[in-house]
């Protein structure tokens, strides 16, 4: 299995046990592995987290759609990193996603990460 480094293989192996109560679960899988990227995970409210992604977006007003917009946490992030984060969300939940903005972004060390995310969301290891 790819890893960055071995920052991102013990922080996906954190993430696991953080989401234990949710596995088995391709979905949770996908999520802890892009999550555990150290440049990603850095930036999230580990401590806090109910489900993988409910991070990426923050509601002015719960009740009103309207006023969702992206957090502060994702805003700020370099493009390469915001887009694996929501290419993990597509696998995730099926959350929008456009490969064309990962590509334009991404250097070879970000698409292996989309790859093993893909290999492990199409349980193709």
């Amino acid at each position: 299995m790819f890893f960055i480094d071995e920052a991102h293989k013990r922080n996906f192996e954190t993430l696991l046990e953080n989401f234990r109560d949710s596995l088995p679960s391709i979905e949770y899988e996908v999520a802890a592995y892009i999550m555990a990227v150290p440049e990603i995970l850095k930036r999230l409210p580990v401590d806090s987290l109910r489900y993988p992604f409910e991070w990426v977006y923050v509601w002015e007003d719960e009740n009103d759609p309207e006023t969702k917009r992206l957090s502060d946490a994702i805003y700020y992030m370099d493009d390469p990193y915001r887009e694996l984060v929501m290419a993990g969300f597509h696998m995730y939940n099926g959350e929008s996603f456009r490969l064309n903005r990962g590509l334009d972004h991404w250097q070879d060390i970000h698409f292996q990460v989309f790859m093993q995310a893909c290999k492990i969301r199409g349980r193709f290891q």
